[in-house]
Formats: C-alpha cells, structure tokens, sequence
C-alpha cells in the first residue's frame, strides 16, 4: 500500500517567522500561520480551512485514527495545542487551551483561555465552553457570535499589514 503524503497551502495563506509544517496538510485560501506554529499532519491529516489562523506559539497535530480539522473563520489562539480533533466553522480557540483526540467543537462557539477539552468531548454549537475539564457554560449571544468572524478577518487585516 503506497502512502501519499502532501502539504497543500493556497497560495494566499501568510506564513510567518518559524513555522514549521509536516506531512498532509491543507490550508485554504487567505488563512495565516503566526511565529513558531507547527502543524505536524505526519500521522493523519490536518485540514485548515479559508480565513483562519492558527496564533504564534500553537502546535497542532493529528494522531493515528484521528485527523484534525479546522473549518472557516476559526482563530487558534497563541500557544493553543489541538490534537486529532474537529473544530468547525466560525470558533475561537482560546490562548493556552487544549483539545485532545476525537474531540469536537460545534461552529460558532468559543473554548475559553486554558481550557482543557478531553478526548472524544463534543460541544453543541453556539457555546461558550471552558475550564479543565471543559463545560459548555451558556449560549452565546448573537453580536458575540458575530465577533468571532470579525476576529478571523482582523486577523487576515494583521497579517496583510506584517507582510
């Protein structure tokens, strides 16, 4: 059986100072990579959607049997380590969080900073989750949800303006 690895990056994506990317990795178009992020996609696959970002600092990596996913307008906050899981469109990540294999963010929902999701934990959409163990504590609010794209495209703004 012949393994095809490849790393797929949209010509558009900003990679900055330090990045470190390995095996099959997508990421779509007008996405950003900040300082020292490593997408390690050497056991799965690691998909990284259209504007998003992953922040200075984080680490993603998938693990046998459990690939990583990140949709569309997500932000991975600095120093974020996400490992063999989901996150869907239009979520935040917060700073220092951790989400560990098979687990599953639901779109538009925010992991607090420092949040430790366990594996195979899955969140309903439109939730504020967090703490260590993670929770889903309430429901977010429809300008809040509006925020989280507008911090994806601040983001794209920010990386345009460090070229």
């Amino acid at each position: 059986m012949e393994i095809i690895i490849r790393t797929m990056i949209h010509p558009s994506v900003q990679i900055f100072q330090g990045v470190h990317t390995i095996g099959n990795v997508i990421i779509g178009k007008n996405s950003s990579l900040w300082y020292n992020a490593v997408i390690r996609g050497d056991i799965e696959s690691i998909t990284i959607g259209s504007f998003s970002n992953v922040q200075d600092n984080s680490v993603l990596h998938s693990s046998k049997d459990f690939p990583l996913k990140i949709g569309d307008y997500v932000s991975v906050g600095h120093a974020a380590v996400l490992h063999g899981c989901k996150v869907d469109d239009n979520c935040i990540i917060g700073m220092n969080s951790t989400l560990l294999n098979g687990s599953h963010i639901q779109k538009n929902s925010i992991v607090a900073a420092g949040s430790v999701v366990p594996g195979g934990k899955v969140f309903p959409e439109g939730h504020l989750i967090m703490g260590a163990p993670a929770r889903a504590v309430r429901e977010l609010g429809e300008e809040e949800i509006k925020d989280i794209k507008n911090t994806a495209l601040r983001y794209l703004k920010l990386a345009d303006q460090n070229k």
